[in-house]
């Protein structure tokens, strides 16, 4: 069952400046680096560094006010809280639970436009979680087989997700050439590159940003 996330913070009311964010989220990273922190392999796992890559792939994902977003894998929240503090509403799924402790506090600034939930993505109720229209906005595990299985089951669980954008190893070119992603009844399409160095592990594969639609 999934486990939706919140604490409260008088504190916390406003959301802090992208100067501020932006040292505290440098800080997150550099913390964990210096840390016995082991990112989880079996889960691809990668985390953003760069607020600034965060809204180059807002801006990529051509949002309309008031869309909502769901992200597979929201990590530290780097992402999702770049979704929220550009007034959308967001539904960060993470599985790893060790990630409460940092995303939580990080989307708790937004209130009920952000909602953190603790799961895999595959226990998630999703056609009651998300609204007709959602977009897709993921940065997906560095491994094809993961990448497309969460993106094939997200879109196949609900017709409530309308389109995504996503970034994955560049590998996934290939497979989309081989028909894999149009078995699932989905189009890929690269829109971008985006740097190995902008994650922490740095990736060890290349990477592209892909927009996802319906066949």
């Amino acid at each position: 069952m999934a486990t939706s996330v919140r604490t409260r913070s008088p504190e916390l009311a406003a959301a802090p400046s992208a100067a501020t964010l932006q040292l505290a989220e440098s800080a997150v990273v550099a913390d964990l680096r210096d840390s016995d922190f082991q990112a989880r392999t079996d889960l691809g796992q990668h985390f953003l560094r760069s607020p600034a890559v965060a809204t180059r792939l807002l801006d990529l994902a051509g949002l309309r006010a008031g869309d909502a977003v769901l992200e597979v894998g929201a990590g530290l929240g780097t992402l999702s809280a770049a979704v929220a503090r550009a007034g959308h509403r967001i539904w960060a799924i993470e599985k790893d639970r060790r990630m409460a402790e940092v995303l939580c506090p990080a989307l708790e600034p937004y209130g009920d436009r952000a909602r953190p939930l603790l799961s895999d993505v595959r226990e998630v109720d999703l056609d009651g979680e998300l609204p007709v229209g959602t977009v897709f906005l993921s940065i997906l595990p560095f491994d094809w087989t993961l990448a497309f299985g969460i993106t094939a089951h997200v879109f196949a669980s609900t017709a409530n997700v309308a389109r995504g954008l996503a970034v994955v190893p560049a590998v996934t070119a290939d497979h989309t050439a081989a028909g894999a992603w149009f078995g699932a009844g989905l189009r890929l399409e690269e829109v971008d590159g985006i740097s190995r160095g902008d994650f922490w592990p740095e990736a060890a594969v290349p990477l592209r940003v892909v927009s996802i639609t319906r066949c």
